[in-house]
């Protein structure tokens, strides 16, 4: 593989040790001169060889099987499923269409029986899958922070 034809935003499969693993190229470092990737964990991972580049990995659109509708992550395919935390803050800030704080967030979701969060203080729970979402998805994060405890959905 040629390092003009490693582009950022695709995902490749990378050579680490033995082993191979699958990477997202998120900019390329001029000062180290390798590439910034991230792991499917969440790591971030320095490639400066471009030997190790093994191969571009292209998502295929997926086709449901004969006579089956996919569910949106958002919607619970089995109504008496709850939705977990995250899924759960995104549809109460999609129907509520203005940013909100994580306590409202939370006091809404847990009030409509969307959600069941068994710890103490639901609302921290809230805080932090909003917050870890906006920052390993970045750009493709379905929230934004639009104040000090404000979320919206985008």
């Amino acid at each position: 593989m040629k390092a003009t034809s490693i582009q950022i935003g695709k995902t490749y499969e990378v050579k680490t040790g033995r082993n191979t693993t699958t990477v997202k190229v998120e900019s390329f470092n001029k000062k180290t001169g390798g590439w910034v990737c991230e792991t499917q964990g969440g790591k971030d991972l320095s490639v400066k060889d471009v030997s190790r580049f093994v191969r571009e990995i292209v998502s295929k659109p997926v086709k449901p099987p004969r006579g089956k509708k996919i569910v949106a992550k958002t919607e619970c395919a089995n109504s008496d499923k709850p939705l977990s935390g995250v899924d759960a803050a995104y549809r109460v800030l999609t129907e509520g269409q203005r940013p909100m704080k994580v306590k409202e967030i939370a006091e809404i979701a847990l009030a409509s029986g969307i959600c069941k969060l068994k710890g103490a203080t639901p609302e921290f729970t809230i805080s932090a899958v909003l917050q870890r979402e906006i920052k390993t998805k970045g750009e493709d994060s379905r929230f934004i922070k639009t104040g000090r405890g404000l979320f919206a959905a985008k």
